[in-house]
């Protein structure tokens, strides 16, 4: 399981990447991609719990 600070780290990794690629043009815009990019990360994180726990794949 992750910690609240390694995940912290990949969302700002993550965001960093993505406004490399492709800087937000407004606030609003970036507020969502940095929404987007937590969804991204939770969704990930219950995965590899739910992998963990049950032998899920995603393969």
């Amino acid at each position: 399981m992750r910690t609240a600070s390694e995940i912290q780290e990949r969302i700002e990794k993550l965001e960093s990447e993505y406004d490399d690629y492709d800087p937000p043009s407004s606030e609003y815009e970036d507020t969502a991609e940095v929404a987007v990019l937590r969804a991204i990360e939770e969704l990930e994180w219950v995965l590899e719990e739910y992998d963990e726990d049950a032998g899920f794949t995603t393969s």
